[in-house]
């Protein structure tokens, strides 16, 4: 058996080196068409699917945004986060919710050791005490903040002798801001992971002590990335503007929210709005109005659209796989002519049509399969140069965007590229081999005449 598969590739390689311009354009061609179409199905599948840490991509909605104004449409604020009041009225207790966390948006924040002017820019998340429940992150040190610490953010707040509010750890010294950290920062400022948990750190100039230490997320996680984690107390949120001037309406709130087994988006959508129309009715001096609910596709693809992603997916690939599938089936089809004789000697010597086909097929798909790797190869090289283009969208962090081995070299993707040679063989192979094979040795060997 082993003699007769070396004896097998030997056959095939020599029968490439006798087409060597066919064989260089069947891979070539086969190799630009899989990269063009695993880069589509990789950003869909880096945007859709459930990866860690989001691991809950396929049950979550999203409210991304809600706009206040008063009842005469005048001192409109545009779409911001819920505050205290409009997330207690529309949010808690939701049917169909099993679990709810929040976030206070991204931004950004300066970072330092104690004493030090070195200082570095970092991407800041303000997180719901759950939050590293909802999300799968993987803590390489220390662990999240407990609930002890997260409520003493509320104390960084409390109002001092002077009636001032006031950070209270510079006044007394006990630090009061526990905060986890990515691993690359870790590196950074201390050293290690390890080296990192239990030490100061100046954060927008306030001490803060490093609790825990979690793999790198990559930017493409929209809703799961930053470089530092913060207890959503420390936003101050009753003391923020738009929650001052629309009596806790709105704020920093952005909420997700993991539906039920069973529960569909549309049901959850119709109980906010019942809500909605509830508290507008109260007689208040500010009215909330279109509380965004996205599911993880809409929140990601075509935002506020009526655009199905997942059908423009379906066609673009279509298109890619099709398009260039007829181009390839009229070179072979070309090549068989080629080989006209030689399909007839070994009719003669009693091959059938079948046994030809197979053997025509195997060969294609030895050349596909060489196209095939080379173009899932230039598909992760595509990913990585564009990175900042393909994924830099929809609050995305437009520079910095890292693809990891993790994201990159996934079994699922592979089986896909697989999958797609397949079918790029068949399309381009079995029908030009099938007309070939139908002509008698008699028309074959006359050359038609």
């Amino acid at each position: 058996m082993k003699h007769s598969l070396s004896h097998n590739l030997r056959s095939f390689f020599r029968l490439l080196a006798q087409h060597r311009f066919y064989t260089a354009v069947c891979v070539a061609g086969t190799a630009v068409t899989i990269a063009f179409t695993m880069v589509v199905v990789m950003v869909y599948d880096f945007r859709t699917a459930d990866i860690a840490p989001e691991t809950r991509r396929d049950r979550v909605l999203y409210n991304y945004g809600t706009q206040c104004m008063r009842p005469d449409g005048t001192g409109l604020w545009g779409y911001r986060g819920l505050g205290p009041t409009g997330f207690r009225a529309l949010m808690d207790s939701l049917p169909g919710v099993d679990e709810l966390t929040w976030h206070g948006g991204l931004q950004k924040a300066l970072c330092s050791l104690p004493a030090s002017s070195d200082r570095h820019s970092v991407m800041l998340r303000p997180v719901a005490a759950n939050w590293f429940d909802f999300f799968s992150y993987r803590f390489v040190a220390g662990r999240p903040f407990t609930r002890s610490e997260y409520d003493a953010g509320r104390a960084a707040f409390e109002q001092t002798e002077d009636e001032w509010r006031t950070t209270r750890s510079r006044n007394d010294g006990v630090i009061r801001r526990f905060i986890v950290i990515s691993e690359s920062l870790a590196r950074r400022l201390f050293g290690g992971a390890d080296e990192a948990i239990g030490r100061e750190m100046q954060l927008d100039f306030e001490p803060t002590r490093v609790v825990g230490v979690v793999s790198d997320v990559s930017s493409i996680f929209q809703t799961a990335y930053a470089d530092v984690w913060e207890p959503f107390t420390l936003a101050d949120e009753t003391n923020n503007s738009p929650s001052l001037s629309t009596g806790g309406l709105i704020g920093l709130r952005y909420s997700i929210l993991h539906l039920s087994p069973g529960t569909r988006p549309d049901h959850v959508r119709a109980e906010v709005e019942r809500r909605l129309r509830q508290l507008n009715s109260q007689g208040l001096e500010y009215v909330l109005k279109d509380p965004r609910l996205y599911t993880h596709t809409e929140y990601t693809f075509f935002r506020d659209s009526s655009i199905d992603a997942r059908l423009v997916y379906v066609l673009l690939l279509i298109v890619l796989l099709v398009v260039p599938a007829v181009g390839i089936s009229g070179l072979v089809h070309a090549q068989m002519q080629s080989r006209l004789g030689e399909i007839a000697i070994r009719k003669a010597y009693g091959a059938s049509n079948a046994n030809i086909i197979c053997h025509l097929f195997v060969e294609s798909l030895g050349t596909t399969l060489i196209g095939g790797l080379l173009g899932y190869a230039l598909s992760c090289l595509l990913l990585v140069a564009g990175s900042t283009w393909l994924f830099g969208t929809n609050g995305t962090r437009l520079e910095g965007i890292a693809l990891g081995g993790d994201l990159l070299l996934r079994p699922s993707v592979f089986l896909a590229v697989l999958a797609a040679c397949l079918v790029f063989n068949a399309l381009s192979t079995l029908l030009p081999a099938w007309m070939a094979t139908r002509r008698s040795i008699a028309y074959t060997l006359t050359g038609g005449e």
